[in-house]
């Protein structure tokens, strides 16, 4: 009787046991048939993104904030394939932290619910692959994305989409479109020894401190090319551990989305190499250079002429040039607190090679406005006022706006090397000027020029009121805390 009972419990329990073995097997297949449904599904949904697709693990979605960082999230596309026509939400106050990630207590960006989500939404065409030496093993890709609010439209005061509309104007209101590039200058210094890249002494455009930083440099520029990011040269600055590099000229808004990614992919890469880049405008005031990130555009008709070109007139600069030039002389204090950002910025301002004045001139680096011609087949201007703080879609936004306003104003071209107005001397002086600037306010936005006014103010301007008793050399190590490796 036992052994019957032994048997019969036996026999029970391997049963059990076989079916409790098949039913997770059929559950692991089961999972996996959805996993790779989810797959198939974020497969098609690439392919639909990209004519040469290719299919990453993970998505980065990224925007870019008032201070010109990365922001966004890192979305695994099997798990979400739908992420890449409904994207994801995210606080609605992305674009407006403080310098240091401060939450913005602005009580428009908490929209009544506290900080509610704004959407995400993927830019089809700006698909790139990860950094290689940051993914690894691992397939990564970034995509740009809209930002949304949530009845659908596009939020008008997030930076880019501010860029977005100022060109949407240029061609609605001139048939025109800008041909861009940006110079971003940086530092670059051990991270560990702080031993400057390639010399330790001022030495402007030496082949010998390029020797010595070349392989980092040329490596920099291949991993910014496989992601989009190209490069067209590359110098010694005459700061110490100082170099300039020049993006490729391009249509419409991507020199600003080039010069943004740059900023960041470079930081990120350079530090995996053991070396900080450098990105604040003023980090030795000794040396005296600062780090600049002028703009260099033209304006193109359908046709492909260069409209600010007339060969028979005074420096070869059209009627519809002397307008658009007179527009960002008219703006600069306003269009200032763009361009240089920080407490930190106005250590360059007013030094040698950066503006004093609100003012152009032929040729001239000493002006906020340089003209640059070509002999007779070329003309461009050079925007000297930014700073490697800056954003660079604010500075396309601001500048398109200031240009329009002149043409529309039919502005008059003041004299070559003026110094009627003084630009302001510090972040709060250049917020008064922009926050006072009517025509540049109503263009950009006045919810986004109140956003960006009260970001700076709160966080940077009214902090730094509570250092006053500081040195310079101590003002300047807490600078350093706010701006020196922000991202």
């Amino acid at each position: 009787m036992l052994f019957c009972l032994h048997q019969y419990y036996s026999e029970h329990f391997l049963f059990c046991f076989a079916l409790k073995l098949l039913f997770f097997v059929v559950a692991i297949k089961e999972e996996n048939m959805r996993r790779q449904s989810r797959r198939e599904k974020a497969q098609v949904a690439v392919q639909a993104l990209v004519e040469n697709p290719y299919v990453p693990e993970f998505l980065e979605l990224r925007v870019y904030d008032v201070h010109g960082y990365s922001k966004g999230r890192l979305v695994a596309t099997c798990r979400d394939a739908d992420v890449f026509e409904t994207g994801t939400g995210l606080s609605g106050s992305i674009c407006y932290f403080g310098v240091k990630g401060q939450v913005n207590d602005h009580p428009d960006l908490w929209d009544g619910v506290g900080l509610a989500n704004k959407q995400l939404v993927p830019i089809k065409s700006t698909l790139k692959p990860g950094l290689k030496d940051i993914r690894g093993n691992h397939n990564v890709a970034t995509v740009l994305c809209d930002l949304k609010l949530s009845d659908g439209t596009l939020d008008p005061t997030s930076p880019r989409q501010v860029a977005l509309q100022q060109l949407a104007r240029l061609k609605d209101e001139l048939g025109l479109s800008i041909w861009s590039s940006f110079e971003a200058e940086f530092g670059v210094t051990d991270s560990e020894t702080k031993k400057p890249l390639g010399n330790n002494f001022n030495n402007w455009t030496s082949l010998v401190v390029m020797e010595r930083a070349q392989e980092t440099l040329l490596d920099l520029t291949n991993a910014m090319e496989e992601i989009g990011i190209k490069i067209d040269t590359l110098q010694s600055e005459c700061g110490i551990g100082q170099f300039e590099i020049t993006f490729a000229p391009t249509l419409g808004i991507e020199a600003a989305d080039m010069a943004a990614g740059f900023k960041t992919s470079a930081y990120v890469y350079l530090q995996q190499k053991g070396y900080n880049a450098e990105f604040m405008t003023c980090v030795n005031p000794h040396d005296g250079c600062r780090n600049g990130f002028h703009y260099n555009f033209s304006l193109w008709t359908e046709e492909g002429k260069n409209a600010f070109l007339d060969p028979d007139a005074p420096n070869n600069l059209s009627e519809l040039g002397r307008h658009w030039l007179a527009g960002l002389v008219e703006h600069a204090p306003g269009m200032l607190a763009l361009n240089a950002p920080t407490i930190n910025c106005y250590r360059r301002v007013g030094t040698p090679w950066a503006p004093t004045w609100a003012n152009w001139g032929p040729d001239d680096r000493l002006a906020s406005y340089r003209l640059k011609r070509e002999a007779g087949h070329n003309v461009y201007v050079e925007s000297r006022l930014p700073s490697s703080a800056c954003s660079p879609h604010l500075i396309l936004a601001s500048l398109l706006a200031a240009g329009l306003d002149g043409v529309r104003r039919k502005l008059e071209l003041p004299e070559p090397g003026g110094q009627a107005r003084r630009l302001p001397a510090t972040l709060e002086g250049a917020l008064q000027a922009l926050d006072e600037d009517a025509p540049l306010k109503q263009a950009l936005g006045e919810k986004m020029v109140e956003f960006f006014v009260y970001t700076k103010r709160t966080y940077e301007v009214e902090e730094f009121k509570a250092f006053q008793s500081l040195s310079d050399q101590e003002m300047l190590e807490k600078e350093k805390e706010y701006y020196y490796l922000p991202y």
